[in-house]
């Protein structure tokens, strides 16, 4: 199968309650099943600091030998009260008073994986213990919590001496690695995760950056601020924008509700983009109500941003509503198939659709029966894939418009937008060197990834080679590098709305894994989909996925051999993924929006929502339903 043959023009389109004392059987850990609670833009909602609980250390038991110092210190290193003082206990005074953790964590399973081997010196003054255990994940300096893949150990030496260089006296650690290490069990109980957010490079929507910070301390406020204004994470970073200049200096007070931030720079500055990213970072600590931006030592105003006075936003404000995460509306509608048209509905409330009616156009009356369909975000354009898969084609959602071919002589797949009105549509191809580049293409085909890509109904096509088209601005059709897929095969595509990341579905040896990769564009044009990361392990035969919000995708699965249903997955990485309500082993396809129910298509033409935090019902005949995006 060769690549398009013929690419036409696109249509335009408090903190006092959360240090309770309690021993380490009280902890609390991170759910792995819960409601589904719709978010105005995807952030981490709630209180950040529920579930922490205070950790009585022991310290370190008298004449206890190598390994049971070891094995105590382990337990009491998820203590960060007074600078790690418990930790500390466990060393010498000299490595006590120098020891300074280098801001990353790596994470074991438990006391119970723990191997200690201890070898003791000839004269009993000195010991090493090698600790051994299986990496479960690691926490960079930048908050970022990356799993790790199953088999790699975690090898640690520690090396110990004898208090005074006496013979008799207790041993205490001499040596130890920069890193924390906790168990999974400390981490869940210590770390919550958080979004800073920056901007993607149109700056019309915030990109949450997810971060795992430690809650038992009252500078998490100052932490996320230094945080946001020193930059995006590595892997983030290429791929958005910060108003923050980089190495801007601030200067940090915070009180009981109110922070004030004074950065100093050089030359113009974006002040409302500054007050967006600030005000959508704080707006996850309950206990910051309001915030004053300084630039140079001068107050910046923000009229209309509902706080005390103009200079003293709230984060909480709808000022900062219209480059929101989710990058959509409230008030969104749904939109389905029935008997070869379109239709869509809102005000589900009562379980059932209301004020459904039929999508203007042509191709909501069905004109051109379509295999897949995506409707943009501001829902003025429908993009859809023929059936058969060999032509894509675009409407307005207007009486009288004409539908127009923008795609042709492929196989395509998956198609989806972003807020910038840019559609992304998925080719299969036989050979990714036979597709012909167009005279309108900026963008070289290089050699891609297997891929595959089931239709609605039958079984999915054979594995080809992906190719990943663009149609920029709706108008400007460049070919997308992929190259990070090779030897993958595609098998579920969906741009994040806010368009600087992509979620997928891909499989190779048989096995399938949810990854998520980053959208980067260099001087020149040229546009690149990699750096993947891996998402939900323990998910296995994966058959949907879309983005709910900004931080957190949905996808159809099972988990240990159980039914398939559907699963929240975060982002943050560390999150275990959440079911999202009682399976329904029909489900076939699956889509969310910030601040909404989901929607589920089944294969015997039934559409279902979830907005009970256990149940879905079933409330319309359809196909195929979806959100804009």
């Amino acid at each position: 199968m060769t690549g398009p043959g013929r690419i036409g023009r696109a249509v335009r389109a408090s903190l006092a309650a959360a240090v309770v004392c309690a021993a380490m059987a009280a902890c609390a850990s991170v759910p792995t099943t819960g409601p589904v609670v719709p978010g105005a833009g995807g952030d981490s909602a709630g209180d950040p600091y529920g579930g922490y609980v205070r950790l009585l250390p022991a310290g370190p038991q008298p004449g206890v030998d190598p390994e049971g110092l070891v094995s105590g210190f382990l337990k009491d290193m998820g203590s960060f009260e007074e600078e790690h003082k418990a930790a500390r206990s466990y060393m010498l005074p000299e490595t006590g008073e120098t020891w300074s953790p280098d801001g990353t964590v790596k994470v074991f399973a438990d006391l119970d994986t723990v191997d200690l081997d201890a070898e003791i010196s000839a004269d009993g003054l000195t010991a090493t213990v090698r600790m051994r255990s299986s990496l479960v994940a690691t926490i960079d300096e930048s908050g970022k919590y990356v799993s790790s893949d199953s088999g790699r150990l975690l090898d640690e030496p520690f090396l110990l001496a004898r208090e005074n260089g006496d013979p008799d006296g207790d041993w205490r650690i001499q040596s130890l690695p920069d890193e924390l290490i906790l168990s999974q069990l400390d981490v869940e109980r210590t770390h919550r995760p958080f979004n800073l957010y920056f901007f993607n490079p149109a700056r019309s929507a915030l990109v949450p950056d997810p971060v795992y910070l430690p809650v038992s301390n009252e500078q998490l406020p100052e932490r996320l601020l230094r945080k946001l204004i020193g930059g995006p994470s590595e892997w983030l970073d290429p791929a958005v924008e910060s108003a923050f200049p980089r190495g801007a200096t601030p200067s940090l007070e915070v009180d009981a509700e109110h922070a004030v931030i004074d950065v100093g720079v050089s030359g113009e500055v974006d002040e409302f983009a500054m007050g967006a990213q600030i005000a959508w970072t704080l707006r996850q600590l309950p206990e910051i109500q309001e915030f004053t931006l300084k630039v140079n030592g001068a107050e910046v105003d923000f009229p209309g941003s509902d706080g005390e006075s103009a200079d003293r936003p709230r984060p909480g404000s709808d000022h900062w509503s219209r480059v929101n995460p989710g990058a959509i509306t409230g008030g969104v509608r749904a939109y389905y198939t029935h008997e070869g048209q379109l239709w869509s509905a809102e005000d589900w409330d009562e379980g059932v659709f209301e004020e459904v009616e039929r999508v203007p156009g042509p191709l909501g009356a069905g004109d051109s029966l379509l295999e897949r369909f995506a409707v943009s975000v501001d829902e003025s354009t429908v993009a859809g894939i023929t059936q058969g898969g060999g032509e894509v084609v675009t409407s307005f959602t207007s009486p009288g418009a004409q539908i127009e071919e923008v795609l042709s002589d492929g196989v395509f797949t998956e198609l989806s937008w972003d807020v910038n009105g840019n559609l992304w549509v998925v080719e299969e191809t036989e050979d990714a060197g036979s597709a012909e580049r167009d005279p309108d293409t900026e963008e070289t085909a290089e050699e891609e990834a297997d891929t595959e890509d089931p239709v609605e109904e039958g079984p999915p096509p054979a594995p080809g080679t992906t190719a990943l088209w663009l149609l920029r601005g709706g108008e400007e059709v460049v070919r997308v590098d992929v190259s990070g897929l090779r030897d993958t095969s595609v098998v579920h595509f969906q741009i994040s709305r806010d368009g600087t990341r992509a979620a997928l579905v891909t499989e190779e040896d048989g096995e399938r894994s949810l990854q998520v990769g980053r959208v980067v564009e260099d001087a020149d044009g040229q546009v690149v989909l990699g750096s993947f990361v891996t998402l939900a392990r323990e998910l296995q035969d994966l058959t949907d996925v879309a983005w709910r919000s900004s931080d957190q995708l949905v996808v159809l699965g099972g988990r240990d051999g159980g039914t398939a249903q559907a699963f929240l997955v975060s982002l943050d990485g560390g999150t275990p993924p959440a079911s999202a309500g009682t399976p329904v082993a029909s489900m076939m396809t699956i889509s969310g929006a910030p601040g909404q129910p989901l929607v589920a298509g089944s294969d015997d033409g039934n559409i279902w929502i979830s907005n009970d935090p256990l149940n879905w019902q079933n409330v319309v005949e359809g196909g195929a339903p979806t959100f804009p995006g």
